[in-house]
C-alpha cells in the first residue's frame, strides 16, 4: 500500500503498555495475520479500532519498523522477544527466519546476562531449559573464562542455583572465589553466593579445606559456620550425575541402552529407535543427550523421553565443537603448556604436523593427545584453544585413549599402557597385556573424567572386563559382560553386539529404567 493511501486510510490504535501507536488498519491487517484474524471476526476491538497489546514497547516498533520499511534491526538483547511477538502475531518465516539466524550464529556466553532474563518455559527461539541444560552441561568450562568474571550477580546467582552437572561443590565454591576475587566491592555478595553451595552433598576434606583458606574473604566471614550447616532442602546431589553407558546393537535401526552407577551396578534402560529426524540443534532440552565414546571420536544423540537415537557422524561433530568452541573456548583465561610426553621439557618445532591426534574432554577443559609425523613422538596440548582443533576430525585408530582427574591414560595398538600425568608432567609406560592376542579394535578403554580411582579396559569379543586400580597401580579382572538371549540355556550365544561403554553427565530424572529398586 502506498504511503498516500496509507494516509487517507482508517487509523488503527495500539496500545503497548505506556505507548500508543497509530498505524494504517487496512495495511497492517494486509500485512500482519494476528490483525488480519482479528479485524474479519466480531470482537470489540473490530468496532474500537483499538487494540491493547503486552509486549515489549521497543520490540513492537522494531517489528512495526520492519512492517513499514522493510528493515529489521535486532541485537541479542531484544532477538528472543522479536521472535516470540512475530510467533504471537502469526508473521511468517520472513521474519523469524532471520531472528533464528542472528542468534545461533552469534550467540556466547558473553551474551547470558542479556539471554537470560527473555527466556521463558515457551519462548520459541530457544526456552530457558535449552539454555540452562546448556549451562549445566558447560559449567565447568564456563567458570574458566574470564567473562564469567564480568558476569553481573544476578546472572552468577542464576546459574549457581541450577542443577550443574559437577563432579563436587567444592568446583562451585571455588568459582564463586573467583568472582568475588575479582573485584573488591564483590565482598559482600559473598555469604549471599555461598548459599548456592549444596553444603551437605561436600564431603568433610572439602569443608575442611574451605575452613582452612588464609585468604581474608572466608577468615573474614563471622556466619561462616551458620552457612554451611543451614538446614536447606537442597534437592539434587549434583556431583553425582556421571555414569557409565552401555550399547548394545540389536539390528541396523534398533539399540539396547545401560545405565551403570560407580560401582557397576546396572538400570536397564529399554530398547531404542533409530529416528534420524532428531533435532541436530546444538542447543536441546534436557532430555536429550550426546554421548560420545570410542575415545570421543564417535558420538550418538539419545532422546531418552522418546527412546530414540541418531547417529552423529564427523560433519556434524565437526560442527558441534566449532560450535562449542564459538560459544565457550574461545574466552579460556587458562594457562596453556605443549610437550613431548615421554620428554616434557622439549617440544616439536612449529609447525605441528600430526600423524593422528585425539580431542578429549578433561573436566573443565579439551585437551590434544597425538603422535608426531616425523619423528613418531608421544605430543600433547593442555588445555587446547586454538579453533583449528575444533574443525578438523581424524579417523586414524592407533590409540585408545581415556582422561580421569590430570592423568592421561593411553592404549597403544602395541597394547602398550601409557599414563601422563600433566599436572605433575609424569610419563609411564608398561606392557601388562604384552602376551595377549588381542584384536586392538575389539578393546574399550573408558573412565569418569574425575572423582574416581579406576580405569576399565573391555574385550568386546570375550565380555572381559579388566580394572586398572589407580591407588594400587595394579590391573585385575574383575568382572565379564555376557549378552546373552533371555531364556538360552546357552550363556555363550550372543544376541548381540557390544559397541560401547563409556562414561558421560546424566539428568536420571528424564531417564525411567526399565525397574526400579528401593533401599529399606
Amino acid at each position: 500500500m502506498s504511503e498516500e493511501n496509507q494516509n487517507l486510510d482508517e487509523e488503527l490504535k495500539i496500545v503497548v503498555k505506556k505507548n500508543v501507536f497509530y498505524v494504517s488498519k487496512k495495511f497492517i491487517c494486509s500485512v500482519v495475520p494476528y490483525f488480519e484474524k482479528m479485524f474479519c471476526c466480531d470482537l470489540l476491538e473490530s468496532k474500537e479500532n483499538k487494540v491493547v497489546l503486552d509486549f515489549d514497547e521497543e520490540v513492537f516498533n522494531i517489528i512495526l519498523t520492519w512492517v513499514h520499511s522493510g528493515l529489521l534491526i535486532v541485537q541479542m538483547e531484544n532477538v528472543i522477544k522479536c521472535y516470540n511477538l512475530a510467533d504471537y502475531l502469526m508473521i511468517d518465516e520472513t521474519l523469524i527466519r532471520p531472528c533464528n539466524s542472528y542468534f545461533h550464529e552469534k550467540f556466547t556466553i558473553e551474551h547470558l546476562p542479556v539471554v537470560l532474563p527473555q527466556v521463558t518455559k515457551v519462548s520459541k527461539l530457544i526456552n530457558s531449559e535449552a539454555i540452562d541444560y546448556f549451562i549445566c552441561r558447560h559449567f565447568l568450562k564456563i567458570i574458566n573464562t574470564n567473562v564469567f568474571l564480568d558476569y553481573p550477580v544476578e546472572t552468577v546467582e542464576y546459574i549457581l542455583k541450577l542443577n550443574l552437572m559437577i563432579y563436587s561443590e567444592y568446583q562451585v565454591f571455588e568459582s564463586i572465589m573467583k568472582w568475588v576475587s575479582k573485584e573488591y566491592s564483590r565482598k559482600e555478595l559473598l555469604p549471599q553466593l555461598l548459599n548456592c553451595v549444596r553444603w551437605s552433598f561436600l564431603d568433610h576434606v572439602d569443608v575442611t579445606k574451605i575452613k582452612g583458606r588464609l585468604d581474608g574473604l572466608i577468615k573474614g566471614l563471622s556466619n561462616l559456620d551458620s552457612i554451611i550447616s543451614s538446614d536447606c532442602e537442597y534437592g539434587l546431589n549434583r556431583s553425582k550425575q556421571t555414569f557409565f553407558v552401555s550399547i548394545q546393537k540389536l539390528n541396523d535401526a534398533k539399540l539396547r541402552l545401560n545405565v551403570f552407577d560407580n560401582e557397576l551396578s546396572c538400570f536397564p534402560v529399554g530398547d531404542f529407535t533409530q529416528d534420524n529426524t532428531m533435532t541436530l540443534d546444538f542447543f536441546h532440552g534436557e532430555n536429550i543427550s550426546d554421548i560420545l565414546f570410542d575415545s570421543e571420536k564417535k558420538a550418538i544423540r539419545i532422546d531418552w523421553s522418546k527412546k530414540t537415537f541418531r547417529w552423529l557422524d564427523s560433519k556434524v561433530n565437526t560442527i558441534n565443537y566449532s560450535k562449542l568452541h564459538h560459544t565457550i573456548i574461545q574466552f579460556f583465561n587458562l594457562s596453556r603448556f605443549s610437550c613431548y610426553l615421554e620428554a616434557t621439557g622439549s617440544n616439536p618445532s612449529s609447525p605441528i604436523s600430526m600423524e593422528e591426534n585425539l580431542l578429549l574432554e578433561s573436566v573443565d577443559q579439551y585437551i590434544v593427545i597425538g603422535k608426531i609425523k616425523d619423528d613418531k613422538r608421544w605430543y600433547g596440548q593442555f588445555p587446547v584453544i586454538h579453533h583449528s582443533w575444533f574443525t578438523h576430525y581424524d579417523n586414524q585408530r592407533t590409540l585408545h585413549v581415556t582422561v580421569l582427574d590430570k592423568v592421561v591414560y593411553i592404549l597403544t595398538r602395541g597394547l602398550e599402557f601409557i599414563q601422563f600425568d600433566y599436572e605433575a608432567k609424569c610419563f609411564n609406560k608398561s606392557e601388562p597385556f604384552k602376551d595377549q592376542k588381542w584384536d586392538f579394535n575389539d578393546l574399550i578403554l573408558t573412565s569418569h573424567q574425575s572423582k574416581d580411582d579406576k580405569v576399565i579396559l573391555i574385550n568386546k569379543s570375550s565380555g572381559k572386563m579388566y580394572v586398572y586400580l589407580i591407588n594400587q597401580k595394579k590391573w585385575i579382572e574383575k568382572y565379564r559382560i555376557n549378552i546373552v538371549n533371555f531364556g538360552s540355556s546357552n550363556s555363550n550365544v550372543n544376541s548381540n553386539e557390544l559397541i560401547a561403554f563409556t562414561s558421560t553427565f546424566l539428568q536420571m530424572k528424564n531417564i525411567k529404567p526399565l525397574y526400579r529398586r528401593i533401599f529399606t
